[in-house]
């Protein structure tokens, strides 16, 4: 009987062209860990490239089945005869597309067309494209079963960009594991916070008494290092700021090609003393929970997962006003919306909150209840399986 109930169950595919992590593949890592194996068997497909190992390796380790895919690039088209194989022989139902970038997926969309199977996707980082790449995906997409866009935003832009598939656009705002993310922090003491920010952060910092605050304000950011997430505009913000003579630091984690650029910036205007850059790390948890304030100055957000880790990490934010930002966002309650490529406004922002712990406080306090209500990873993952059922009921 257990065995005739395996034969049956729908077979999902999830797959992606990246050679990068990000948000889209946090996205994918979720689904995999929380779907119900009772209703669904759900696979992913990937290139073989190093960047991936660890993540691939962690899903292989959750008893989810793993197709490596040996190609140089998202172009090449021998992800198309690979993805082929691999559908053809597990007998796939629905081929879930993750399009991290508007340009990607293209030959998972030509696959599932070519073979007649449903196709779903979710588009992660929407923005136009040029015309004659537009005109390329609206032929992939258009037997397309659903779209699935992270934010409200994303899905009135989307609507906009192919209207003839407007009715078919549902949104599914990303979420994080709240109780995995709290647990990280259950051990994570008061010598512990003041043995990161003088071992890593290297501020100069004195065990804070009761009452008085800590020397050294902490500002901190999560991103790709791509021109896209704005941090010039950050680093312009932090020389206003050093220029007044303000106390703080500016940590900035992640990795990426516009990282000689901000080295530069950096040395240019001797901000050594400001900023530090730490690259990519894996104890972000820690790292938050050592921070005062989180910024987010990108100059396009689809969504920005980052934002509910630090909010769980009991941090006020301070993000530019864009995608799907004010939807986690609310300004002046939970943090403070500032516009895109404004450095000096940035640094009003940071000098304001910085120089209110009354503010800071209100604006924290509520954080980690509102993305337990909200933005539950487990909520999002039941949301997606919704979109399965539907699609198959419909096949």
């Amino acid at each position: 009987m257990i065995e005739t109930m395996e034969k049956h169950k729908p077979k999902i595919l999830l797959y992606t062209d990246t050679k990068q992590l990000g948000g889209a593949e946090n996205h994918m890592l979720s689904i995999l860990k929380f779907y119900d194996r009772m209703q669904f068997e759900i696979q992913l497909a990937c290139p073989i490239d190093a960047n991936l190992d660890s993540w691939c390796k962690k899903i292989a380790d959750m008893t989810v089945t793993v197709h490596r895919i040996k190609v140089s690039h998202k172009h090449d088209p021998r992800h198309y005869s690979e993805l082929k194989k691999i559908i053809e022989k597990e007998g796939i139902n629905i081929l879930h597309v993750h399009i991290w970038n508007p340009a990607s997926g293209r030959y998972g969309l030509l696959t599932a067309q070519k073979l007649n199977i449903p196709y779903i996707l979710t588009e992660h980082d929407p923005f136009e494209l040029s015309p004659f790449k537009n005109w390329i995906k609206e032929k992939l997409i258009k037997d397309t079963r659903k779209i699935i866009a992270i934010s409200e935003k994303n899905k009135e832009f989307l609507s906009r960009l192919y209207p003839s598939l407007k009715d078919k656009i549902t949104t599914i705002h990303n979420g994080i594991d709240t109780t995995w993310f709290a647990s990280q922090l259950l051990s994570f003491s008061p010598l512990e916070k003041e043995k990161y920010r003088e071992q890593i952060f290297e501020v100069e910092e004195r065990s804070p008494k009761a009452g008085t605050e800590l020397t050294t304000p902490i500002i901190t950011t999560i991103a790709e290092l791509h021109s896209r997430k704005g941090l010039m505009y950050l680093l312009k913000a932090c020389n206003i700021l050093a220029k007044k003579d303000l106390t703080f630091k500016c940590i900035v984690i992640g990795e990426g090609e516009q990282r000689k650029e901000i080295e530069s910036f950096i040395k240019t205007h001797q901000l050594e003393k400001y900023v530090k850059l730490l690259g990519r790390r894996h104890d972000i948890p820690h790292l938050l929970a050592a921070s005062d304030v989180f910024i987010l100055p990108s100059l396009n957000e689809a969504f920005g997962l980052v934002l509910l880790e630090a909010m769980m990490a009991g941090l006020p934010i301070i993000a530019t006003n864009n995608g799907g930002v004010p939807e986690i966002i609310e300004n002046g309650k939970n943090g403070i919306l500032v516009p895109p490529k404004d450095a000096e406004a940035l640094a009003n922002s940071i000098e304001e909150i910085l120089s209110s712990p009354k503010l800071r406080e209100k604006m924290s306090e509520k954080n980690q209840e509102d993305v337990r209500k909200k933005f539950e990873v487990k909520d999002m993952v039941k949301k997606t399986e919704e979109v399965y059922r539907l699609v198959l009921q419909d096949n």
